[in-house]
């Protein structure tokens, strides 16, 4: 009987266990993909929603392309106070806040500045997710 061919139970167990180890590596290497992946769309979307801002207020002027917006405070989290000119927007990508702020128009050379921030969480905004982006305007 000591010639038998085969695998013993001990033999297949550890076989199981190592393939299983395998396998949950592979699936976690998987899932770190899909959510990096998710997180650069948003960014990329958070991105071009700002840039597309941008340039309607460099083709349009301040007054114009920001006109029907309303000046509110911005959520507590994101750590900024006052009344900005606002909207939300609703994107393939998520949830995203546009805020718009230009300076004084005794300013030389005006800088008109759009943030986009985005939810990291549903249900909030993040200040640590956002994009800034800025125009400097000629009379």
């Amino acid at each position: 009987m000591g010639s038998e061919r085969g695998f013993t139970f001990i033999e297949v167990l550890v076989v199981m266990v190592v393939l299983s180890i395998g396998v949950l590596g592979v699936l976690q290497t998987t899932l770190v993909a899909a959510r990096l992946e998710r997180r650069s769309r948003t960014i990329t979307t958070g991105t071009f929603l700002a840039q597309e801002r941008l340039e309607r207020i460099g083709a349009l002027g301040w007054e114009r392309a920001t006109a029907g917006l309303t000046a509110a405070p911005l959520p507590e989290a994101l750590g900024r106070g006052g009344a900005w000119l606002q909207e939300e927007v609703v994107r393939p990508g998520g949830r995203f806040l546009v805020a718009y702020e230009r300076d004084p128009p005794s300013a030389g050379l005006p800088r008109c500045t759009v943030h986009c921030f985005w939810e990291s969480e549903p249900g909030g905004f993040d200040a640590r997710q956002a994009v800034r982006l800025s125009l400097r305007r000629h009379r």
